[in-house]
């Protein structure tokens, strides 16, 4: 009678010849390349070309190389190639360079405004597919030519790839613009209830949009205002207070400066400390509609045209009357935003797909004729703003003192 052992002898000699194979077929990291064999690609701008149906593609490459004492140095290059398929532009980059270009350290995509109206998708499709590319790089539109953002001789002399990814990330706590990247945008272009929204940037000479600096051959790059997408197409174009208002409504204002006025004159500034959006699908005035529900914590950084001197219950009085203010400034904007996407038939906001979310039901009903259905969406607020700190001073350097002097301001206890 055969053994249990011998039965399973022939199972066990297989199993461990596969196995040895195995190993012995294992090869090294044969797709390997050298860190000096490298040239590291840091930003790519796409415009339309010359020729019908073709890309200016721009790319900043740093390729590292050796200095005399065997330190790790870079030599930066600005080059731009025009090209039928945008694939393309890897191979003719290793024809121009003696090291292999790397795609995976691109840090921004900047999409010329011709491209942006004509339409990006197609541009973009390489992107996604092209394992070196991370769904993490940053998407901006020009004003005027990705090739002319690519090429700016920027005053603090960076390279303004670099530039462009230090600003994005240093502002990540000063919500003024939203921050859209690859993936992100892929992701909101495969929804029916949303169109995709994307930052604006462009270069500015000394004196413009308020911003002086000494040196007049230097360039300065701002990013501002947003373009609203549909279809992979630039439809429409958001203002500075739209684009706020967009920010508080989706929820993606962690810390910025905000300014009300009353009808007296006074003029209050303070800093957001934290902020918080939800939003309820529900009746309004007898129609389904969105509530937004904003929550608030500022600190008062400033108040300006207050003369007249208080005291510790006046100014409690005033803070309590500052609350109502600051949120009236916060709904201004989020009324420019929702406003501006009635106007254009647009949902840019995501009002449709967080009706998808919160009522699925309502939302089939409405869906076939999104996003311009908006237009009949009835938008509601509830704005709380809570002041947490108002400064170590109650009142103002020109308010009048008790001692009859003419200025001077009590220093809260």
């Amino acid at each position: 009678m055969e053994t249990p052992q011998k039965k399973f002898f022939p199972l066990r000699l297989t199993l461990v010849l596969l196995l040895i194979m195995g190993v012995l077929l294992l090869g090294g990291c044969g797709g390997k390349r050298e860190i000096d064999e490298l040239a590291y690609m840091l930003g790519i701008g796409i415009d339309q070309g010359k020729e019908e149906g073709t890309y200016l593609v721009t790319m900043q490459i740093a390729e590292p190389k050796t200095s005399g004492g065997g330190a790790a140095e870079l030599e930066n290059w600005t080059i731009s190639m025009e090209t039928k398929s945008i694939s393309t532009i890897m191979e003719q980059a290793a024809e121009a360079f003696s090291k292999q270009p790397f795609a995976g350290t691109v840090r921004v995509i900047v999409l010329g405004e011709d491209l942006a109206g004509a339409g990006i998708n197609e541009a973009l499709d390489y992107f996604q597919r092209f394992y070196e590319f991370r769904r993490t790089i940053y998407l901006l539109v020009a004003k005027g030519q990705a090739k002319d953002i690519m090429e700016a001789e920027l005053r603090t002399k960076q390279i303004p790839s670099l530039n462009l990814f230090d600003t994005i990330e240093g502002q990540s706590r000063q919500s003024v613009f939203p921050i859209t990247r690859l993936g992100h945008y892929l992701t909101v272009l495969g929804r029916e209830s949303q169109n995709p929204i994307i930052p604006r940037v462009e270069k500015i000479q000394p004196g413009e949009h308020g911003l002086f600096y000494s040196d007049k051959e230097g360039e300065e790059m701002l990013i501002h205002e947003s373009a609203v997408f549909e279809g992979g197409k630039c439809v429409a174009k958001l203002n500075d207070q739209e684009t706020k208002g967009y920010l508080w409504l989706d929820n993606e204002i962690e810390s910025r400066v905000l300014e009300g006025e009353d009808g007296d004159g006074v003029t209050v500034t303070a800093w957001v400390l934290n902020s918080k959006t939800k939003y309820k699908v529900e009746n309004i005035d007898g129609k389904m509609g969105i509530k937004f529900n904003i929550k608030t914590t500022v600190s008062i950084n400033e108040i300006l045209g207050k003369g007249e001197q208080a005291d510790i219950y006046r100014w409690q009085q005033f803070i309590k009357e500052l609350q109502p203010l600051m949120a009236q400034a916060i709904q201004e904007e989020c009324e420019a935003a929702v406003a501006k996407s009635k106007e254009q038939g647009l949902d840019f906001i995501g009002i449709g797909r967080k009706i998808e979310i919160k009522n699925p039901k309502y939302w089939r009903e409405i869906k076939e004729n999104w996003p311009q259905g908006i237009k009949d969406i009835p938008v509601a607020y509830d704005i709380n703003v809570k002041i947490e700190h108002s400064g170590l001073a109650r009142n103002s350097p020109v308010s009048p003192q008790e001692n009859g002097a003419k200025g001077g301001s009590h220093t809260l206890q």
